[in-house]
C-alpha cells in the first residue's frame, strides 16, 4: 500500500513539473531578427503549402508572441503576425505555431498551425 502511495505521488509530481514546464513566455522584443525570421518561415511555409493554390501572402510584421519549451533546445513559438496579401493589399493578423531549434537547419523548423487570429471583444 506504502509503495503504490509514493508512486502516485511520484507522477503527481512529475505531472505538475510538465505542466510547469509546458507554460507560454511572453517574447520581450517580437520585432527581433529572430522572431522576425520566424514568422517570415512561417508565411513562406504557408504561402506555399499547396501547389495548387498558391498564396500571394508577405510578412508585414510580428505583432507579439510567446515561446515554450518543446523537448531538448526545441522551442514553439506561437506568434501574431500582420500579413499582407500582395495581390489585392489587404492586412490580415494570423496566428501561427513553428517548432524549432534556434540557429539550426531550415529543415528541422516544423509549421504547426497557421490560421486567421480572432481578437477578443
Amino acid at each position: 500500500m506504502r509503495s503504490s502511495l509514493l508512486l502516485v505521488a511520484a507522477a503527481l509530481v512529475a505531472v505538475a513539473a510538465l505542466s510547469a514546464d509546458a507554460a507560454w513566455t511572453p517574447i520581450a522584443n517580437p520585432r527581433s531578427l529572430v522572431i522576425r525570421q520566424i514568422g517570415n518561415f512561417a508565411v513562406i511555409v504557408y504561402s506555399n503549402a499547396d501547389p495548387r493554390k498558391l498564396r500571394p501572402l508577405a510578412l508585414v510584421n510580428v505583432v507579439r508572441g510567446e515561446t515554450q519549451p518543446a523537448g531538448t533546445g526545441i522551442t514553439d513559438y506561437r506568434l501574431v503576425l500582420n500579413v499582407k496579401n500582395t495581390a489585392t493589399g489587404s492586412t490580415r493578423l494570423y496566428q501561427t505555431v513553428v517548432r524549432g531549434k534556434p540557429g539550426s537547419r531550415a529543415t528541422v523548423w516544423e509549421l504547426r498551425s497557421f490560421v486567421e487570429y480572432k481578437q477578443a471583444i
